[in-house]
């Protein structure tokens, strides 16, 4: 009778579906390059853009020009990958600006991030940059929801080609990097590097 039992429990076990794990991704950190020169040129009539923010602010950015220095960086945006995960060196990318957004204040210098997509989606991107809300993160992330200023900045990719763009005080374009693949970006050393080229504050 035992037997027979526990014959019933492992017929029983066998047909039914196994647990599925949680869906998840371990990508570890995405190390970007030290070494990345220019690889397009820019005007600074490219760069004449204008957004609104994630909290529904516009944003113009020619109205730095006179004032400061720019870093725009543009995400690959919307996430294509199942389960809505977005990409992991976009994360650790904007995670890191963040982090070191200090370097920036200190050289007046305005980050500015752009999320190609919905607006549905950025509160998800900007929590999982570790932006727990909106107000966390220490500079704007600005929408191209119809992917427009990727299609006019020459970016467009498998989604956006992860894009940084420096223009000086004046709004000249000094450095543009264009990614070939998904971390193929200048790492904060290369754009802190940039950014100590540029003249000093008068």
């Amino acid at each position: 009778m035992k037997r027979a039992t526990l014959l019933v429990a492992l017929l029983a076990a066998a047909c039914s579906d196994p647990p599925r794990p949680a869906f998840k991704y371990d990508y570890g950190t995405p190390t970007f390059r030290d070494d990345a020169p220019a690889n397009k040129k820019l005007s600074a009539d490219d760069l004449a853009l204008m957004f609104v923010d994630h909290a529904g602010m516009p944003v113009d950015v020619k109205s730095y020009r006179g004032k400061m220095a720019v870093v725009l960086v543009v995400t690959r945006g919307i996430p294509e990958s199942p389960g809505g995960v977005f990409c992991p060196a976009c994360v650790a990318q904007v995670t890191g600006l963040a982090a070191s957004h200090a370097e920036f204040t200190r050289r007046d210098v305005a980050v500015l991030v752009v999320f190609p997509g919905p607006a549905g989606r950025v509160g998800d991107f900007i929590r999982q940059t570790g932006g727990a809300t909106t107000a966390r993160l220490p500079f704007p992330v600005l929408l191209d929801r119809d992917a427009s200023v990727v299609a006019r900045l020459g970016i467009k990719g498998d989604l956006a080609k992860p894009s940084t763009f420096i223009a000086d005080r004046e709004g000249n374009v000094v450095y543009a990097f264009v990614g070939e693949t998904l971390t193929d970006r200048p790492s904060l050393k290369a754009i802190l590097a940039q950014l100590d080229r540029l003249p000093a504050k008068p």
